[in-house]
């Protein structure tokens, strides 16, 4: 085969351009890197200058498995082995295919500069669970990210404006010979294949492979939201475990005995039972929590008449994961959320199943609009008869309260939902969620300047939805019904952040946990115990002397101070197990490593007893979801 000067002139030119263009993409994404970084800062502040350029550095193989996946087509394409590639036509259809690949990947790259201060973690597939809710508050999203839409816009003008152009002397020049553009276009589809990949280890790349650097949270800046995306896509079936072969090695790991509740002494106590559920109220916006520096005075006086945990965790980090917890014991321990789960028709006894069966009236209230995150169908899943969301809301007194946004305010919702617990048939388990304090943080105008500002956003709607439910409270007190309540309080998930004490692992998993009863004394608990969300059913069956066989081994009743407690959540790339003395962590490659509950400092010894529990949980999770086997027989 011969090759001559002038094959070789054509082939430099066509592989120029494309590098070129590549290239250019590679540094966009180090940009929307630099940008996630300076927006996230807090995340990583801890990091200190080496290790954060590391983490870009490290970041640049995952950018070359993002770009190469999102445009092979254009690579090929743009090395095609038959006809003019370089001809104006062909490249202006080119430059489309580049701009309509990327375009989509840019925005979710955006978008997540934001949400990730959500979630906690780079978007996966996930975000198609959230997509009506998307669509149905697009107008004040895109009023509220309107600099997110702005620097989308200035990205792609940028791109097409600075797309690399073949000059007028290579389009007019004549192409190589067939069989070297031939073999040029495998050898670059096998670097394609290769740089998707991640090399030639023995595993492709996956988002695990970025958490190699101390502070673990570096991670998700190495990472890249299309690559994290891209992987997600097909990747919702959860790998069955064998770290224990026998159902009583497994129990044992776990600490869990199935038929704990099965029997119960004395009769059952018949109390009502009101879950209230803050919208992201973060521990740190607690001043119980925080030595009285806080947003929370009423939360505050109310702690002092009950139990308020000190070291309570939600499971997940998301509205649409702290349902499943808080009613059926289920932590988020994947990466899509239960309820959009592929496992989302497995069985599930949740609370209101349990208290249905002794005749209790079981009832859901979220001022939001009917369907949110699909808050309906699975509290009718948890055994909850009736829910009230905005479409049950008086219309006549829709339009006053409205927020504009998400649903009807704090303060008018939870004066309807006393009213409507007054009228329901006794007992009754009630659950509500409230959203006042959900982005934008919209209070009402009668309201503004009322309550502090604080340093954040979010604060001055805390003191609001602190202040709503104080009313909420003195109304109750007036009812009937009030004085035989079990309240328990709690918030969905953590938030934005200003402390630097909470800006850590655990952290951003630390919310307010409350048991209340205004007319009957609570056991004496230590109220420096680990506390969950997935505690909460096994604390109401064990208060009310509930007979069941049905909770799972992931919560222990709160008001069983022989156990130290625990919690458990995914953070995106780990499991991890915290305990009083010890947090493990689990990662993908089963290496488990240990570090201290008070400064979260590495472990100097080994806990191998808090490894195999947390092995056995995983376990008990993955294998149960995978072959809908939750509850033992």
């Amino acid at each position: 085969m011969r090759f001559s000067l002038h094959d070789h002139f054509m082939f430099d030119i066509s592989l120029k351009l494309l590098l070129r263009r590549l290239g250019m993409l590679f540094g966009l994404y180090m940009l929307l890197r630099v940008v996630f970084y300076l927006l996230n800062y807090s995340t990583f502040a801890e990091a200190g200058f080496g290790t954060t350029l590391l983490a870009f550095l490290h970041g640049l193989r995952f950018d070359v498995a993002a770009i190469f996946a999102v445009n092979s087509l254009f690579i090929l394409l743009s090395l095609f082995p038959v006809g003019n590639t370089l001809n104006p036509t062909y490249q202006r259809a080119l430059k489309w295919i580049f701009i309509l690949s990327n375009l989509p990947f840019i925005a979710l790259a955006l978008v997540d500069v934001e949400f990730f201060k959500f979630i906690g973690r780079r978007s996966s597939n996930e975000i198609f669970a959230i997509t009506d809710d998307i669509i149905e508050q697009f107008g004040q999203l895109v009023t509220y990210y309107w600099y997110l839409i702005l620097g989308f816009a200035v990205l792609i003008y940028a791109l097409a404006k600075v797309y690399p152009k073949t000059g007028q002397q290579a389009s007019k020049a004549t192409q190589p010979n067939v069989w070297l553009r031939g073999v040029r276009l495998i050898l670059v589809a096998g670097f394609i294949v290769l740089g998707i990949r991640g090399g030639l280890q023995l595993k492709p790349l996956r988002p695990s492979h970025a958490f190699v650097l101390e502070p673990a949270a570096l991670g998700h800046l190495t990472l890249n939201s299309p690559f994290t995306f891209i992987k997600g896509i097909g990747q919702t079936k959860l790998e069955e475990k064998r770290y224990f072969t026998s159902d009583d090695a497994l129990l044992n790991a776990m600490e869990f005995a199935p038929g704990a509740y099965a029997a119960q002494d004395g009769p059952i106590k018949k109390d009502n039972v009101v879950i209230l559920i803050l919208e992201s109220f973060a521990a740190e916006y607690v001043g119980a929590l925080n030595h009285g520096q806080g947003y929370t005075p009423f939360l505050d006086s109310l702690a002092t008449e009950g139990i308020l945990f000190r070291n309570a965790f939600a499971n997940g980090r998301k509205s649409i994961e702290a349902l499943p917890s808080i009613l059926a014991g289920v932590p988020s321990l994947m990466l899509e959320p239960f309820i959009t789960s592929p496992y989302q028709a497995n069985n599930v006894y949740g609370l209101g199943t349990l208290l249905q069966q002794q005749n209790y009236k079981t009832a859901m209230f979220h001022g939001a609009a009917n369907g949110s995150m699909g808050f309906n169908d699975f509290s009718r899943r948890a055994g909850v008869q009736q829910y009230f969301g905005m479409d049950e809301y008086p219309e006549q007194l829709r339009k006053n309260d409205f927020d504009g946004q998400w649903g009807i305010f704090d303060e008018p919702y939870l004066q309807y939902v006393s009213k409507q617990l007054t009228e329901f048939e006794k007992p009754f388990m009630a659950t509500i969620f409230t959203l006042s304090s959900h982005q934008p943080y919209t209070i009402p105008d009668k309201y503004k300047n009322t309550f502090p500002k604080g340093e954040l956003e979010i604060h001055e709607s805390i003191g609001y939805a602190d202040y709503a439910l104080k009313e909420f409270f003195q109304s109750a007190a007036k009812q009937p019904w009030y004085h035989n309540t079990l309240f328990i309080i709690t918030a969905d998930h953590t938030q934005k952040s200003i402390n630097p004490a909470y800006q850590n692992e655990l952290g951003h998993y630390r919310v307010p946990l409350l048991l209340f009863h205004p007319a009957r004394r609570l056991p004496r608990i230590n109220p420096d115990k680990v506390a969950q969300h997935a505690d909460i059913p096994a604390t109401v069956v064990d208060y009310l002397n509930l007979p069941t066989d049905k909770l799972l081994p992931f919560g222990h009743s709160l008001l069983d101070d022989n156990f130290g407690g625990h919690a458990i959540f995914f953070n995106g790339n780990a499991y991890v197990l915290v305990q009083p003395n010890v947090v493990a962590e689990l990662k993908a490659n089963d290496a488990v490593s240990f570090y201290t509950f008070s400064d979260l400092a590495p472990s100097p010894t080994t806990e191998p007893k808090a490894a195999q529990k947390l092995k056995a949980l995983l376990q008990y999770f993955n294998n149960g979801m995978v072959n809908n086997r939750l509850y033992f027989d």
